[in-house]
């Protein structure tokens, strides 16, 4: 069974590098290094790596039974699908064997705009996707 504990650690990496790259992105600069690049990787790799956990817990609360159970984990699940569409389409207009800022303003909002998407994700499982799950889990 997966830990709740080991999910939140993760979530902290992720918000973490999230925090350190937007700081960075900041600087035109900045977008162009190498170093830059590969934290953004290891960001996107965490991420998935993240996401692929938390299917563990989709899958244990879609057996149950109860409609507000499937509700949840199926609104979570949307909210994936979703990120994972953003990321997508950021990473082929912005990332193709490395940064590459034409308009470094836009490039910047929308970093920005797919941390935060990011950081409202993180706060969700960890205020409403884990609690639920820890329930659900004592209570079977």
């Amino acid at each position: 069974m997966i830990s709740i504990a080991y999910l939140n650690e993760q979530n902290h990496q992720i918000a973490e590098l999230a925090k350190v790259l937007a700081y960075l992105f900041q600087d035109r600069e900045m977008c162009d290094s190498e170093v830059t690049y590969e934290l953004f990787e290891r960001y996107l790799e965490k991420f998935d790596a993240h996401m692929s956990k938390n299917k563990e817990i989709y899958s244990t609360m879609l057996n149950n039974h109860d409609g507000s159970v499937k509700a949840t984990v199926e609104r979570f699940m949307e909210g994936e699908r979703e990120i994972k569409r953003v990321f997508k389409a950021y990473t082929s207009k912005w990332c193709t064997n490395g940064l590459h800022i034409a308009n470094h303003q836009e490039f910047a909002k929308e970093s920005d705009e797919m941390f935060e998407l990011v950081w409202n994700r993180i706060q969700a499982e960890s205020e409403q996707l884990y609690p639920f799950f820890r329930e659900y889990r004592d209570a079977a």
